[in-house]
């Protein structure tokens, strides 16, 4: 029974395929700055354990394939062994996925929004890859990340953009969400060279 609830939860993470079986122990640390990284994912995937409702934010950022998403996935599937529920999303899944109710009189955006609030642990990815973002998407940002900020409840946010300046994620999703997302929040930077392209021949 327990195995197919977990099988169950993770079906409903949404986690891609790519990640499916990218856990802590798949993931390749062969510097001081990959250790330290997956250091600080376990020990946030521990925090959690004891404490769900401390409102902690895990923050990855760092250039494309450094295993940011695969870390970020691994606290993602710890949590769902201990029957938690976890959804993966990316911006622009996220708020084309709002933006799909505007002309569907049986979604609503107050309960695709109270979706990505429901679950105990959110995953939100790829924040600034969807660069033409309106003020009205941003605001439906900041009512996903506020809401969870005022319950309490744990979010890992990925981003390849810097942490402030130009061009970084507290210019992309506005100071009111960044700095939510700063409260509490363990910060992990990624900058050694892509896996991805050491498999190039």
């Amino acid at each position: 029974m327990a195995e197919t609830k977990i099988k169950k939860l993770f079906g409903q993470s949404m986690i891609p395929k790519r990640f499916a079986d990218k856990n802590f122990e798949a993931y390749e640390a062969t510097e001081k700055g990959q250790y330290q990284a997956l250091k600080s994912c376990l020990d946030f995937a521990q925090e959690l354990k004891t404490d769900w409702f401390s409102g902690k934010t895990l923050l990855l950022i760092g250039t494309p394939g450094t295993g940011k998403t695969h870390l970020a996935c691994a606290v993602g599937h710890d949590a769902i062994k201990q029957g938690r529920t976890v959804l993966y999303t990316t911006v622009t899944q996220l708020l084309e996925d709002i933006k799909s109710s505007w002309n569907d009189k049986d979604r609503s955006v107050k309960n695709i929004i109270a979706r990505y609030v429901s679950v105990d642990l959110l995953i939100l990815d790829e924040i600034g890859a969807f660069r033409g973002i309106s003020e009205r998407e941003k605001d439906y940002l900041f009512e996903v990340i506020n809401t969870r900020y005022e319950q309490m409840k744990p979010m890992i946010a990925v981003s390849n953009l810097r942490l402030s300046g130009v061009d970084s994620i507290e210019a992309y999703l506005e100071e009111r969400s960044f700095d939510r997302l700063c409260e509490q929040a363990r910060l992990v930077v990624f900058g050694w060279e892509s896996f991805r392209r050491k498999s190039l021949c």
